[in-house]
């Protein structure tokens, strides 16, 4: 049985907990409870503050484990920093300011690739012409992830381990380079003239070939290689346009005529005022007798005038067609083997014209030296058939008695033999003959 005392005590104590079951005034509190409440706020606050630093500062070394999407242009990407680890960017990457330094395109490329820089802040030299080459980067600079549009890497090329690592060794891959026209020694508006005959004769425009590499062949700077060349192509665009049978229409140098009652070869070349011996309208037209043309004949002349140049070094004279006052305008015909003067009555250097009324047809002839005397139909009459009289002009005019002939020693062409003048072979005098012109008719000598 309880005392009054403790009766009491006890309704007190219900009270108290019954008032604070329904929130009232708090009467009392136990301190344990408030101490374990401290320490638990305190291990919160602590652990919150932890974790916001993990996350702010990474560790070097490590990699977030969680796949990372794909960038897509325009978005924030992803860079490495100098430890290899990956860095989360919520713009675009900063970077240090580099060094100004020339822009190059690389082919494929729809953005400029800046060269990059050496150790000492130089440009360092980039091939972009290898497929797929990239320029280098220093591995302590951030790198991007590789734009669409990057050609892809050359084979055989280490696999870089991101798509942001460049490699620093040079590539494998040889350059790419144009294809280059052949070294010849030409300059280079020789070549210029060179191609463009090349394509005139490409598209069928053999006249306009002949023009330009007519230029060609004329430059002092063209090589020797090269006017062998053009000579080929030349003789064979002339074996068409001066000595086939057909006249190419806008061809200066030839024109078609019709045979009219009383004409004859003399006669049409007369008529038609041709600068070259009636002979060629026969070898032209390949006629086997000036006596077989007939009324209403179509026939090609060949109107001239030519001209010749003998260089002395290579025993070669080259034909020309062309005015006697524009020899920088004239085009090349053919070319043909010469022998000259031995070296005690050496052939003379100078610029000469065609005698007038010195081309001769199975000529006599009286050596100089002897005064031994060869009848025209002699065997051995030494200038053969053709005889071609030059006289100098000009600072040669002091020249006298050299000529163009035959020869009836085949082995002395290209040899030094005559006395002085040019000798050919019969059938080659026999055309330059037809072809030279008297007081028209220009032949340069030259070394």
């Amino acid at each position: 049985m309880a005392l009054p005392s403790q009766q009491d005590r006890s309704s007190e104590l219900g009270r108290v907990s019954s008032n604070n079951s329904r929130g009232g005034p708090k009467k009392d509190t136990n301190p344990a409870m408030l101490l374990g409440g401290i320490a638990l706020a305190v291990v919160a606050v602590v652990g919150l503050l932890w974790g916001l630093n993990k996350i702010s500062t990474p560790k070097t070394g490590t990699v977030d484990s969680k796949p990372q999407a794909a960038s897509m242009p325009g978005d924030p990407g992803t860079s490495t920093n100098d430890a290899g680890a990956k860095k989360v960017h919520l713009g675009p990457p900063k970077a240090e300011p580099a060094p100004q330094t020339p822009t190059t395109l690389a082919q494929g490329s729809p953005t400029p690739i800046p060269t990059p820089a050496d150790a000492s802040g130089k440009p360092s030299p980039v091939d972009l012409s290898a497929p797929g080459a990239a320029p280098a980067v220093k591995p302590s600079e951030p790198t991007s992830a590789t734009p669409a549009g990057t050609p892809p890497a050359p084979t055989g090329a280490p696999t870089p381990a991101s798509a942001a690592t460049t490699s620093t060794e040079p590539s494998s891959a040889p350059p790419v380079t144009p294809p280059s026209i052949p070294a010849s020694g030409s300059t280079s508006d020789v070549r210029a003239q060179i191609e463009a005959g090349d394509s005139a004769l490409a598209r069928g425009n053999a006249l306009q070939a002949r023009v330009s590499y007519s230029r060609a062949m004329l430059n002092p700077s063209a090589s020797a290689s090269d006017k062998s060349s053009l000579r080929d192509k030349l003789t064979k665009i002339n074996e068409e346009l001066v000595f086939g049978n057909k006249v190419t229409a806008g061809d200066s140098l030839c024109e078609a005529y019709k045979v009219e009652p009383g004409d004859s070869l003399v006669k049409i070349a007369r008529k038609r005022q041709l600068a070259a011996d009636w002979r060629l309208i026969q070898r032209v037209n390949k006629l086997s007798s000036p006596n077989t043309i007939q009324v209403g004949q179509q026939l090609k002349l060949v109107r001239g005038p030519f001209h010749a140049i003998v260089s002395k070094g290579d025993y070669r004279l080259d034909l020309f067609a062309g005015s006697p006052d524009e020899p920088e305008s004239w085009v090349y015909i053919r070319s043909f083997k010469v022998g000259l003067g031995a070296e005690d009555s050496s052939t003379p250097l100078g610029s000469f014209v065609v005698k007038k009324g010195s081309k001769l047809i199975n000529p006599h002839w009286v050596n100089p030296r002897t005064g031994e005397k060869f009848d025209a139909n002699d065997p051995k009459n030494p200038i053969g058939e053709h005889w071609v009289g030059l006289e100098g002009t000009g600072s040669s005019a002091a020249y006298k008695g050299f000529g163009l002939h035959g020869t009836i020693e085949p082995d002395s062409i290209g040899k030094q033999r005559s006395m002085g003048c040019v000798r050919m072979g019969a059938d080659d005098i026999a055309l330059v003959y037809e072809m030279l012109s008297e007081q028209i008719s220009v032949v340069k000598i030259v070394p």
